[in-house]
């Protein structure tokens, strides 16, 4: 099996940045890994679609600048996750 790394040009335009020039690839891959399962204990924990925003009110709320009113606040407004 060949080792490909997993952030590239072609995943990396979608996301609108550029891809890192001299970083490690498994350093890369951790970071991949850790956005995935963010996104699903997101998905877990709200019911809803994850999104960029919900991301940051969730880092918000952690950070103490948003409080507990404005995340859930924020949640309700999401779309339901489609099954």
């Amino acid at each position: 099996m060949e080792d490909r790394p997993i952030f590239t040009q072609e995943t990396a335009e979608p996301l609108g940045v550029s891809p890192p020039k001299a970083v490690d690839s498994f350093l890369i891959e951790i970071q991949a890994y850790c956005a995935i399962i963010a996104c699903l204990l997101i998905s877990l924990w709200t019911g809803r679609k994850p999104t960029l925003r919900t991301y940051e009110m969730i880092c918000l709320y952690f950070g103490g600048w948003a409080t507990l009113e404005e995340l859930i606040e924020h949640i309700q407004r999401l779309k339901p996750a489609s099954a």
